[in-house]
């Protein structure tokens, strides 16, 4: 036969291998051979190869048809089969449906949770080329920093600078509010960023003095209906400020957060000019917009020259380390960082969670496969019928992971169901706002369907192809054993369960221990009744003084005083000291205190006095530091009378006392070198001790000796153990998550314990009869039945501890203060888990063994 018969057989050979069987396949070739040749004699080649193709289509098409209805037939027959099994076996069935529906919940909410931390900052049109300025420790910098890279640095586009304010009071005509969230800000912000305005023109917005932009919540707050634009705003009693435009109000998944911006424009002006010009005053985020295919690490280096060059060498800061980190990366790479501008997530939360949820999901996998696997023997005459009748190894495969997939969707239905019940829990605990219509976003339907799939998968496969090996001969006959290696494989399966459970079990214990810690660890001060309002501004001296003697005459207080910084606030006014007969000058935090900071915290000297009101030189000549700091000047020999030099405010200063260390910020950091400066000016937090008598009815009668000295200021008193309680909110809550999410792995695990248990007493029936007839006792029987699994339990502990202690190690590592890692919480996470398992396993056991021989021996 010539050149093109054998192509065209060949490609015929190709097509009819996708849909028929070789001996079909083989006869249709001798056919179409044939007819070829009879037509290639008679009519030419050219209209016997059209009669070729033709012919081909014809049967393609016949095949294809008959082969999609084949398969739709076939399709209903295995859906009917496998809502069949789930009424046959409810119990059975309800262990794998909820067991699914409860990791799949999970993995929504987590799946959810995670899209929405990986979201943050990348609705910007140009997140890719924004980065941010970074120290080694903080974001912050001096203001003129941001100008001079800028021109100097030709990959950098444009640049922004931020300062986030504290609290301060806006005022609209009647209407008076203290507002947390407001910034300020250069006029390129809104160019850079792409944040959405309702009205006004955002690259304008902010470039005239005292010009401001305003959330549209803000909007709402203070002028109703009415369009703001061109409206005043006071702010702080010192500044007036017109609305130029209306944002709408920042979304969730911004690494910062403000509802109104003022201008920079005029900071000489609001700020002075001498601080615009200070570098120690590092209190501005700088944001730059970075030209296409730039070296971040070649502009980082200049701009460690370029400072170097311009920063006066006496500033007392060390020689500049700068990184630029790129606008994605904030929210989840930040968390090193001792301030940064709002508490930032962190990637290994991302990863502890998503492998949480997954690891539920596994649980369940193999709850299903345990449970189809040793309820063989009841679908045994099925799969030997249909070998029978001429069902292949390959259609019975299919047939069981149909079966999963059946039952998955099943389970996707309730667990959407149990995700809108849920979520609001999940919200409150993680401090978001999820919403179950972003399950409608293609970049969450993708990952659900591909979790489907390979879930799927996962928990068929081994199911199937055991199944799918049953001979017909013995399932027949109901002879039906599931080989020793399945058996094993069953008991692995639990121990890996197990293995899970044990490990968010010694985690949750390591963490409670922790959070205690955290809660429970001498701070190093009195921090109980103590009262904190931030203020405006004192006015005067004299003013506060008044302010204090009229506190004080309330029989439940105890004492009065004002400061800079308080604890629980971060330490981050640095300014620059120098001990006498020394040259290097070191960069440590300053805290400027009114004379009787320490007595109404509680705080003794260690080492000379303290502040003194009847000391009038102490105010310009003394300083007190904690023991670090003396330990940083290297004058611990004797550091009483010795002279200092500060530059905050900028005097010759000689140390008065020394303190103990003691936590002023958080327990994730260190205790820092600090000095504390007898300087009211810079005084801002009022600090109230109270006696413990009628705490709530005296806060009412603080709140009316405020109003009445300072009718134009808010203040709002909190208690300064709840901040610092605050403080660790966030693991708090990271904890109550672990903990609900460890027992619906427990109750997962235990389900499907149950399940095996229940299979594995009924095919042992008959062998329980005769022990008891023999004389067995049935604590003897339990005892038998529980080993084997007690075996398996013992060794998950021995996986989980290491894996524990090592995940544990980790996030340990995150505080500065922590606990020992000690043998306890793993002895009693796997005594918890055994407990469990043998309770679970005990119940089937003594049913069974308390059961009548008689009826045992005629089971079949």
């Amino acid at each position: 036969m010539d050149r093109q018969p054998s192509v065209l057989s060949r490609f015929t050979h190709l097509c009819l291998c996708l849909l028929t069987d070789e001996h079909m396949r083989e006869t249709i070739l001798e056919d179409m051979e044939e007819r070829y040749a009879w037509d290639r004699e008679n009519k030419g080649p050219f209209r016997a190869g059209l009669s070729w193709l033709s012919s081909l289509l014809v049967i393609l098409a016949t095949f294809t048809l008959k082969s999609i209805i084949w398969r739709f037939v076939m399709f209903k027959n295995y859906l009917r089969t496998a809502l069949r099994n789930i009424k046959r076996q409810p119990g059975f069935s309800f262990i794998n449906i909820s067991g699914f529906a409860i990791g799949l919940a999970c993995v929504i909410m987590i799946l959810l949770w995670v899209q929405h931390e990986w979201s943050y900052d990348r609705f910007h049109a140009h997140s890719d080329n924004i980065y941010r300025l970074c120290n080694p420790k903080h974001p912050y910098h001096a203001p003129q920093t941001a100008s001079i890279l800028e021109e100097n640095i030709p990959e950098i586009k444009d640049f922004a600078r931020i300062r986030p304010g504290s609290e301060c009071i806006v005022e609209y005509k009647e209407k008076k509010f203290i507002e947390k969230n407001i910034a300020h800000a250069d006029a390129a912000l809104f160019k850079i960023f792409s944040f959405k305005f309702k009205l006004g023109n955002p690259e304008s917005a902010l470039k005239e003095p005292f010009s401001l932009v305003i959330s549209d919540k803000i909007a709402h707050k203070y002028f109703g209906n009415e369009n703001p634009l061109g409206k005043q705003l006071t702010i702080n009693n010192s500044g007036h400020y017109t609305v130029k435009g209306v944002m709408e109000d920042m979304p969730q998944n911004s690494h910062f957060r403000f509802d109104a911006i003022a201008t920079l424009s005029n900071a000489d002006e609001v700020f002075g000019k001498d601080w615009m010009n200070n570098w120690g005053w590092e209190n501005f985020l700088i944001y730059l917009e970075m030209q296409e295919n730039f070296l971040p690490a070649e502009v980082a280096e200049k701009c460690n020259r370029l400072i170097l060059e311009h920063r006066p060498s006496d500033a007392g800061d060390p020689p500049p380390d700068y990184s630029l980190q790129n606008l994605k990366d904030i929210h989840l790479f930040s968390s090193h960082f001792e301030n940064d501008i709002q508490p930032q997530s962190s990637m290994t939360y991302v990863l502890i969670f998503s492998a949480i949820g997954l690891l539920i999901l596994l649980i369940a996998c193999f709850n299903y496969v345990n449970l189809l696997t040793a309820s063989a023997a009841s679908r045994a005459k099925e799969i030997g019928i249909r070998k029978v009748v001429g069902a292949e190894r390959s259609n019975l495969v299919f047939q069981f992971i149909g079966e999963s997939y059946v039952i998955l969707s099943a389970a996707l239905v309730i667990s959407l169901v149990l995700v809108k019940v849920m979520l609001p829990i999940f919200n409150s605990l993680s401090n978001k706002t999820l919403e179950l219509s972003a399950l409608l976003r293609m970049s969450t339907l993708f990952p659900i369907l591909g979790i489907m799939i390979i879930t799927g998968i996962l928990s068929g496969s081994y199911p199937a192809f055991i199944l799918s090996g049953i001979q017909p001969r013995k399932a027949m006959k109901a002879s039906v054993h599931i080989r020793n290696s399945g058996f094993n494989a069953r008991k692995i399966c639990v121990g890996i369960q197990f293995t899970i459970v044990i490990i968010l079990f010694c985690c949750g214990f390591l963490m409670f221990r922790q959070i205690h810690f955290l809660q429970r660890k001498e701070m190093g001060f009195d921090k109980n009744y103590t009262l904190v309002s931030e203020v405006n501004s004192f006015e005067s001296e004299e003013k506060y003084s008044t302010l204090k003697q009229e506190m004080l005459k309330e029989s439940v207080v105890k004492s009065v005083t004002a400061a800079s910084r308080v604890p629980s606030d971060p330490l981050n006014n640095w300014g620059g000291i120098v001990a006498e007969g020394q040259t290097k000058k070191i960069t440590l935090p300053f805290v400027h205190v009114h004379h009787d900071y320490f007595e109404t915290l509680g705080i003794t000297a260690s080492q000379g006095r303290l502040f003194s009101k009847d000391i009038e030189t102490d105010l310009q000549d003394a300083v007190i530091l904690n023991t670090s700091a003396v330990k940083a000047l290297g004058i611990q020999d004797d550091p009483i009378g010795q002279t200092v030099e500060i530059t905050w405010p900028s005097s010759n200063r000689k140390v008065i006392g020394v303190i103990d260390d003691f936590h002023f910020e958080s327990l994730y950091e260190t205790m820092k070198p600090t000095v504390f400066v007898p300087d009211f000016r810079w005084c801002r937090k009022l600090l109230v001790n109270l006696y413990p008598s009628n705490v709530h009815h005296t806060m009412d009668r603080l709140y009316g000796v405020c109003s009445r000295l300072y009718e134009d200021q808010i203040f709002e008193f909190h208690f300064l153990d709840e901040k610092l309680d605050s403080l660790y909110r966030s693991d708090r809550n990271t904890f109550r998550l672990l903990g609900y999410f460890t027992g619906l792995a427990v109750l997962i695990a235990c389900m499907g314990l149950f399940g095996m248990a229940t299979l594995m007493m009924r095919s042992r029936i008959k062998e329980i009869g005769i022990r008891k007839v023999l004389g067995a006792h049935i604590t003897g029987i339990i005892i038998l039945f529980s080993k084997d699994f007690s075996r398996w339990i013992l060794l998950a502990n021995l996986i989980a501890w290491p894996i524990a202690y090592y995940a544990m190690y980790r996030w340990l590592q995150n505080f500065a203060y922590r606990i020992d890692i000690t043998i306890w919480p793993f002895l009693l996470a796997g005594m918890v888990s055994l407990v469990i398992a043998l309770l679970t396993v005990s119940g089937q056991a003594v049913k069974v063994a308390t059961a009548n021989p008689a009826e045992s021996l005629r089971y079949e």
